[in-house]
């Protein structure tokens, strides 16, 4: 038996505007005017009590007659479901992929993945499926997905970040009760290694002090940002690894540089992982951040925009000339630099003072270990060879052995 309803919501408004419920507790703990609303949902639900006498809620429509025309259909389905007549995810193989990317995208969005990650997801997604002529979710088959991703003139590493789009939509049918199965689950991704056309290499330290140095000193203004606001900037993005979008959020109060250690705060809804995340600064970090802040015409109040503007859609651009005035050529053949850089400089720092692999793993706010050693550590042969001299060796020195030999 199928009923129809409508669901009271709990909203929150600011100024009159409607705001998140994690903006919300931000504001009520800055004592600043909040409403909290009870409000009915424009949409229908559905209450579907399964003959097994399971009870299921589905999303209907804002028009009551469609939702009501759904309920009669989910109670059909459910009554030939218990008799054996259909697998409960049949009726969705031959339905256009168009209508499912939509509610994984409506998911993604749930879910406060940030714009850009959604944009590239789904538009990976749909260029797979248009070279693999993928209308319907019975069209997702790995095989024709596989080929059709080896056929993009892209790096490999490109075509893993096609892979991992399309494995995720698959999973989450899967998950959702759309598909039987994960049609894509036992495709794995190749070994970018081998066609890396973009390498990054890292800043020496006399490079780094080299360009916080000269970009102290340019007259040049980035977008709002002067030479001593990019050097302010630079020096906490290698110290840190925030990435370009991250720094770009930061305020006066997520600087805490009188602390015991001094720390800088990204809140959740600006990190990659979602989550709030402290990071501990090396306290002549902190001296040179303070000092900065100290000689900006406006010091800024703790809900200022440290480094406010766009200039973070053009991070690579801005570095790129600063590096220039520095002397230090963007691109060699060891490798590129750009802003990204920056983020693994502060990790192959902190692999040459010896911190272990789990703790840059921590600082470095990875999920995975081996994107810490592999992707963003890149220790050069002279960082290599101190550890090898300070090696204990098991044999006497060549003269001392040529000594004994002649007694």
């Amino acid at each position: 038996m199928a009923y129809i309803f409508k669901k009271t919501l709990t909203r929150w408004y600011h100024k009159g505007e409607r705001i998140t419920a994690a903006k919300a507790k931000r504001l009520i703990k800055q004592k600043k005017p909040v409403e909290k609303r009870k409000e009915e949902s424009r949409k229908w639900y559905i209450r579907l009590r399964l003959p097994n006498g399971q009870v299921k809620e589905f999303p209907g429509f804002t028009d009551k007659k469609a939702t009501l025309a759904y309920a009669a259909d989910l109670e059909k389905d459910a009554e030939r479901l218990a008799a054996g007549v259909i697998h409960p995810t049949d009726k969705f193989l031959r339905e256009g992929v168009e209508k499912h990317l939509d509610d994984f995208q409506k998911d993604l969005e749930g879910r406060r993945r940030s714009q850009k990650h959604i944009r590239l997801t789904l538009t990976r997604i749909r260029k797979t499926f248009s070279l693999a002529n993928v209308l319907t979710l019975g069209d997702i088959r790995p095989q024709v997905i596989r080929d059709a991703i080896l056929s993009l003139d892209v790096s490999t590493e490109t075509k893993n970040h096609h892979l991992v789009a399309c494995k995720a939509f698959s999973r989450w049918l899967w998950k959702h009760g759309r598909l039987p199965d994960d049609p894509l689950v036992g495709l794995s991704r190749w070994n970018a290694e081998v066609d890396r056309r973009v390498r990054r290499r890292v800043l020496t330290g006399e490079e780094l002090r080299r360009l916080i140095e000269i970009t102290e000193q340019s007259q040049r203004t980035f977008r709002g940002l002067t030479g001593r606001d990019r050097a302010a900037l630079y020096l906490l993005a290698s110290y840190s690894g925030f990435r370009a979008s991250e720094l770009a959020s930061l305020t006066r109060g997520a600087l805490n540089l009188e602390t015991d250690p001094p720390t800088v705060t990204v809140e959740a809804a600006y990190a990659k992982n979602k989550r709030q995340d402290t990071i501990p600064l090396p306290e002549d970090v902190a001296k040179y951040l303070g000092d900065w802040m100290s000689t900006r015409p406006t010091i800024p109040t703790p809900l200022t925009r440290l480094w406010p503007g766009t200039w973070f859609t053009k991070a690579a651009k801005m570095i790129r000339q600063d590096l220039e005035e520095a002397g230090i050529p963007p691109s060699t053949e060891t490798g590129q630099l750009d802003f990204h850089s920056l983020r693994g400089t502060y990790a192959t720092m902190l692999a040459r003072v010896g911190v272990n692999l789990q703790t840059a793993q921590a600082l470095m706010r990875h999920s995975d270990p081996k994107l810490t050693a592999r992707t963003y550590t890149k220790l050069g042969v002279t960082d290599l060879g101190e550890t090898v001299r300070r090696l204990d060796v098991a044999v006497s020195p060549h003269s001392d052995r040529e000594k004994k030999t002649m007694g």
